[in-house]
């Protein structure tokens, strides 16, 4: 008889014993990156902190000195220009027990030029704590009898994508050297593999002006991608494009001091030009309507209302009438609302309003979309920390709450769409900290759209990456083929859209191509793009320039 697939509910109901973790630490406090996904997951019941193995403290000193190869001016100076405030609250592993008394090993490692062997003594105690995994934290590269010590291996973080360097401070480099986006793997090393093998990616965002949160940013991926490693094991799911190998390839070593003289001047004198130019100019977001096969370049501008912009706007038909909701922010207010024009047949405005859904926070990306002749609207509303389900009482104006679809999350950008005849709700949302609420690609399912069961698609996270997890709009169906856009926020935020093909989705499983970028380049003036919205035949999407203050 042929092997069935698995069904959701059974990947529900597996169930497998704690995971069993040692962590290696430099002293017996983590920051909160690191801290509290293992928390999370101890809380959970999904693994538990058994041992902690701490550097002696001597040992540590001596490295610090020694491996310090980011210039102290450089990195202060990064830092105390940055907008944001360095984040620097940590946390007692002991917190991490029932009990708050974890077993803590001290080793003197044994060190040549760049690798550390544990000691004997520290090996046995290891191994009858019977691990699952080490999670290194701390010491510099391990050799010998460690790498065997727990069954499955030594996890650990690098800042960087190994294809391009392995060594040397790469959160600077990225930094220093204006990268379109950072990058944090997760590596599991074992006696097993010659080289390490990469379990988990994510990609973050880079603020060139700001160091601390570009930092704060990538620790959030790593928080992400830890407590999520940890959840995929336990649920069977593994994931073919986070595994591979390492290869050869290039480093990044310790900074020269020429080469730190060009990134000190190149930071400031960006840092000078972006400080003056957000004095000066503001973005302006407009919305373009046309159709879906007619070439961008001849799709016709709406223009917002004098002192405020628009932007996420979806298109929706209803008694013969043609509507735009979106969001509207006024400059001086700096709180965004949902709005809606309706169009003659030029696409000129004839009538317009806002939208009264009784929620008086930030509101955005206003998903409208029809289900059995009724009309809804799922808005972007984070700080309500829920997804909300609306219908229209008196369309277009005002709407009343249906239902939470899903409670307890920050979420940006969500849309639903039936599939097979299920419901799935797609959205970006953190698991750890409200840092990657823009990174982390979730979906949901139900059997109904209505529903208050929706859950969790067991591939949740699909991918954390700035270059394409938050929606740029509804999926939309095209020629029998489904397709989800999403925004690229490498570089700037709202930079372009990217397009996907979604070629598998199921209760279980998730599959998508890249086909291309659609770029905001049909005009000059043009800089952004981060909303692509497909109903039927007609397009909208919106787009940014930069104009000066006083013209807005």
């Amino acid at each position: 008889m042929a092997e069935q697939p698995q069904t959701l509910a059974q990947f529900k109901v597996m169930m497998m014993k704690k995971i069993r973790l040692g962590i290696l630490v430099e002293e017996e406090t983590l920051a909160w990156y690191k801290f509290r996904p293992l928390k999370s997951l101890v809380d959970e019941g999904k693994v538990e902190v058994c041992i902690a193995v701490q550097r002696d403290k001597k040992q540590a000193s001596n490295l610090s000195r020694l491996s310090k190869v980011i210039p102290s001016i450089n990195q202060k100076l990064f830092s105390l220009l940055s907008r944001n405030k360095s984040s620097t609250k940590r946390y007692s592993i002991h917190d991490l027990v029932a009990d708050g008394d974890m077993p803590v090993i001290t080793s003197v490692a044994h060190q040549d030029k760049i690798y550390d062997e544990i000691e004997d003594s520290v090996i046995e105690k290891l191994e009858a704590a019977n691990l699952d995994y080490l999670v290194k934290f701390g010491f510099r590269t391990l050799a010998g009898r460690i790498l065997s010590v727990s069954k499955k291996g030594i996890l650990l973080f690098r800042y960087g994508d190994e294809t391009t360097q392995r060594n040397g401070s790469v959160l600077y480099w990225q930094f220093a050297e204006q990268w379109e986006n950072s990058v944090v793997t997760l590596h599991l090393l074992n006696e097993h593999l010659n080289v390490d093998k990469v379990v988990g990616r994510g990609y973050g965002s880079l603020f060139y002006w700001d160091y601390n949160l570009t930092e704060h940013k990538i620790n959030g991926v790593a928080a992400s991608i830890l407590y999520w490693y940890f959840h995929k094991n336990k649920i069977g799911v593994e994931r073919a494009d986070f595994t591979h190998s390492i290869n050869d390839c290039p480093s990044y070593e310790a900074v020269q001091q020429r080469t730190a003289v060009k990134h000190l001047a190149s930071f400031l004198k960006n840092y000078t030009i972006k400080t003056f130019y957000k004095s000066f100019y503001l973005n302006q977001w407009s919305i373009f309507i046309g159709h879906i096969d007619q070439s961008i370049q001849t799709y016709t501008e709406i223009l917002p209302e004098k002192g405020c912009f628009w932007a996420d706007p979806f298109y929706i038909e209803h008694d013969s009438k043609r509507y735009i909701f979106f969001e509207s922010l006024n400059y001086k207010e700096n709180i965004g609302r949902i709005e809606w024009v309706e169009l003659n047949e030029s696409y000129q405005v004839i009538n317009s309003g806002p939208v009264d859904l009784g929620i008086r926070s930030h509101l955005s990306f206003p998903n409208v979309f029809k289900h059995d002749n009724t009309i809804y609207m799922i808005p972007e509303a984070a700080e309500t920390k829920c997804i909300n389900l609306f219908k229209a009482k008196e369309f277009p104006q005002k709407w009343e709450k249906v239902n939470e679809l899903v409670s307890g999350v920050s979420a940006a950008d969500s849309a639903v769409i039936e599939h097979d005849g299920l419901w799935y709700l797609f959205t970006t949302h953190g698991s750890i900290s409200t840092l990657t609420m823009d990174l982390e690609l979730h979906i949901y399912t139900s059997d109904t759209l209505e529903s208050d069961d929706w859950t969790i698609h067991p591939c949740s996270p699909l991918k954390i990456d700035v270059r394409g997890s938050r929606l740029a709009g509804a999926l939309f169906r095209k020629n029998g083929q489904l397709f989800r856009t999403a925004q690229d926020g490498t570089i700037r935020y709202g930079r372009r859209v990217a397009l996907y093909l979604v070629e598998e989705l199921t209760p279980t499983s998730y599959q998508e191509t890249f086909v291309r970028y659609i770029e905001p380049n049909w005009e000059a003036d043009i800089d952004r793009l981060h909303t692509y919205n497909v109903y039927d035949q007609t397009v909208v999407l919106d787009v940014s320039r930069d104009e000066l203050r006083f013209r807005v």
